[in-house]
């Protein structure tokens, strides 16, 4: 199983609203790409979005493009409903990616029950559409 969500309540689905140094996240999973920011002085992952970097403080950063490959870092399962848009079980992932060093992503699962997931279960990235103009960046346990 994986997040379901409850139609019912996807039309109240609003669209994310960015600040102007996380656009290029939102363009690139609108296009069904995941990114990162890198810094191009000293090579450190950001995620989420920052306007510098969190290292050596510089403001020249940079967007790439990831492999979409990670493990599984920790997780929880719901299993009491805590809104009406998502139907339970369902479970929250947080991905250590794998190429990405420092960077984790917090998603969920397709195609997995949530009782099978394991710490450093390898997953890669999917896309599933939420909305006819948003797909959202999921996760699937890797071949």
């Amino acid at each position: 199983m994986s997040v379901e969500y409850n139609p019912r309540m996807m039309k109240y689905w609003f669209d994310p609203v960015a600040e102007s140094f996380e656009e290029p996240f939102w363009d690139a999973i609108k296009r069904r790409k995941l990114v990162f920011q890198r810094c191009k002085e000293c090579g450190t992952w950001s995620h989420p979005p920052r306007v510098m970097c969190h290292k050596c403080k510089s403001f020249n950063m940079e967007w790439v493009e990831s492999s979409g490959k990670g493990r599984i870092y920790s997780w929880v399962i719901f299993t009491r409903e805590v809104h009406p848009a998502f139907k339970v079980p369902y479970e929250v992932v947080l991905v250590e990616m794998e190429n990405e060093k420092g960077v984790r992503i917090i998603s969920s699962m397709v195609d997995c029950d949530p009782y099978d997931l394991y710490m450093d279960m390898p997953v890669e990235v999917v896309f599933k559409d939420v909305t006819d103009k948003w797909p959202l960046p999921f996760f699937k346990k890797a071949e």
